[in-house]
């Protein structure tokens, strides 16, 4: 019995990291977002992680070479980074334009987003734990968003745009987890994660010089403070590159609507991280914490159905 709880933490444990680095994300780039354009943003977080992808592929050719990995076509690699791109997007956008509340109450809705997409492309219906689970992590995820300001100037009044384009966000995810699986299938996590953010690049390049002749940059390095310098490197360092290459070893691991439905303790975690620009849990939040940690156990409580859930990814 000990043994089996062992293996079952361990299995866990990528994607409670994973969670970790991605509860910075949000009240983090609401902050960036008050100076700094989404297409700028992305531009330069992609930048940075594609760097650290290749200074870690130079030190991994100097060490002993692995087992080879197929080749990637081109098509795929294209397919990819569209996928890979149009999340980072999405989700920027959403996260500098929309409400922060709104946003971080949407990211409840990740595990019924990501069985909706298991279920299209797999043909795998929600398991019942999964389904069951809900009922209690979405209400808890909403009652412990937190609280903070709107973006005000242009980005202003923006709420439901916001919300729509974080929903859209989640299915373009749950896309790029079960297509990465499939068709990456032999490579590493790291190799996985590096290739879909260089697939990437040229799309944040062409939605960058779009943007630019549209007259949408709103970037001002000059006034911007030092710290924001240092919390585009940290958000890139950790949530994209860690986070993601850790995500994907727990789609491999758990399946994606298990993984999924750890992400309901982004908004739990989220408070934590509030209070570092000002915000106090309240009782309300507190009360969604014992709901989610509640839901969570409770999905989990069966192991069987926990398996159940892994998506059988069906080779190309």
């Amino acid at each position: 019995m000990k043994g089996a709880l062992g293996m079952g933490l361990g299995a866990y444990a990528p994607v409670m990291v994973t969670v970790t680095l991605w509860s910075f994300q949000i009240p983090a780039l609401h902050h960036l977002g008050m100076r700094w354009d989404p297409a700028t943003l992305n531009v330069l977080r992609y930048i940075i992680a594609a760097a650290a992808f290749l200074a870690i592929a130079a030190m991994a050719r100097r060490s002993p070479a692995g087992p080879t990995q197929p080749p990637l076509g081109p098509l795929r690699g294209l397919g990819l980074g569209a996928l890979f791109a149009g999340f980072g997007l999405l989700f920027t956008v959403a996260t500098t334009i929309g409400d922060p509340i709104m946003v971080v109450t949407a990211a409840a809705l990740m595990p019924l987003t990501a069985s909706l997409v298991n279920w299209v492309v797999l043909g795998t219906p929600p398991s019942m734990p999964l389904v069951a689970a809900l009922f209690l992590v979405v209400p808890g995820a909403a009652l412990t968003t937190p609280a903070g300001p709107a973006l005000e100037g242009d980005a202003a009044g923006w709420p439901v745009a916001g919300l729509l384009l974080i929903l859209l966000a989640q299915a373009v995810w749950s896309l790029y987890s079960l297509s990465v699986q499939r068709w990456l299938e032999g490579h590493s996590n790291l190799a996985r994660t590096r290739l879909s953010v260089l697939w990437s690049i040229p799309y944040h390049a062409l939605v960058f010089v779009l943007a630019a002749g549209l007259g949408l940059l709103r970037a001002d390095a000059e006034v911007a403070p030092m710290t924001d310098g240092i919390l585009i490197v940290a958000i890139t360092l950790g949530p994209l590159v860690l986070g993601v290459m850790l995500w994907n070893l727990s789609v491999t691991r758990i399946g994606l609507p298990v993984s999924a439905l750890f992400l309901n303790l982004v908004p739990v975690l989220g408070v934590g991280v509030a209070t570092l620009f000002g915000s106090t849990p309240d009782g309300w939040q507190l009360l969604g914490v014992a709901l989610v940690i509640l839901g969570m156990g409770a999905a989990q409580y069966r192991r069987r159905d926990v398996t159940e859930g892994r998506p059988t990814v069906p080779r190309a």
